[in-house]
């Protein structure tokens, strides 16, 4: 399965528009969204006519009229499980993360063996890492809670955003985490979740 990753629109709404444009239907299968889209009704509306099934979870800059609207779509999964494809998908959103977290956390208490290898996390925030997390002054913005989780529950992929500075991708653990960096800056990327590869691209 192919992933589009795309994360941080912040209601570029024509550069979304853009990006399907740009792309062919045929080089991706699902469509993942990490946050911080800020203007919902347009984008709702643009992700559904792709025909592919679009999973969200929210960032800390949507308000909860944002994630209301997804979920109204059913493409909200923030605190939720979803299976498709064979694969197990769980969000972790960026609206009220504490909360989000430990729901995923109780849900996933004694299902490793039963999720190895085809859990994928969608979260807003980065988790502590070596090049994903890094903000201009060379800090690193990841959260320890998120890779203790990587660690714990060893997922095939964790997708996120938030970070504007360091799209691209790395291993933590077994696990590949894929920063898309942000759309409204022309950055998405392309996950193979069978061949556990990124490809971060920028639109021309």
């Amino acid at each position: 399965m192919r992933v589009l990753h795309v994360s941080d629109i912040h209601c570029s709404i024509a550069m979304l528009e853009r990006l399907f444009k740009s792309l062919s239907s045929t080089e991706y299968d699902l469509i993942a969204v990490t946050g911080d889209i800020e203007c919902d009704s347009e984008a709702v509306e643009i992700l559904k006519s792709q025909n592919k099934p679009v999973l969200f979870v929210p960032g800390n800059m949507d308000d909860i009229g944002v994630l209301k609207t997804f979920k109204q779509h059913e493409m909200s999964i923030d605190a939720e499980m979803r299976e498709i494809g064979g694969f197990a998908f769980c969000g972790i959103g960026g609206l009220s993360f504490v909360s989000s977290l430990n729901t995923i956390t109780s849900k996933l208490k004694g299902r490793k063996s039963e999720l190895e290898g085809r859990l994928v996390v969608l979260s807003h925030f980065p988790p502590r890492a070596e090049r994903v997390d890094v903000v201009t002054t060379g800090l690193h913005a990841g959260l320890k809670e998120l890779r203790d989780f990587i660690l714990e529950y060893r997922p095939l992929a964790f997708l996120h955003g938030h970070i504007h500075e360091s799209p691209g991708s790395e291993v933590i653990g077994n696990t590949l985490v894929v920063n898309a960096g942000p759309l409204r800056k022309r950055c998405y990327a392309i996950v193979d979740l069978k061949l556990r590869v990124a490809e971060n691209r920028l639109l021309k």
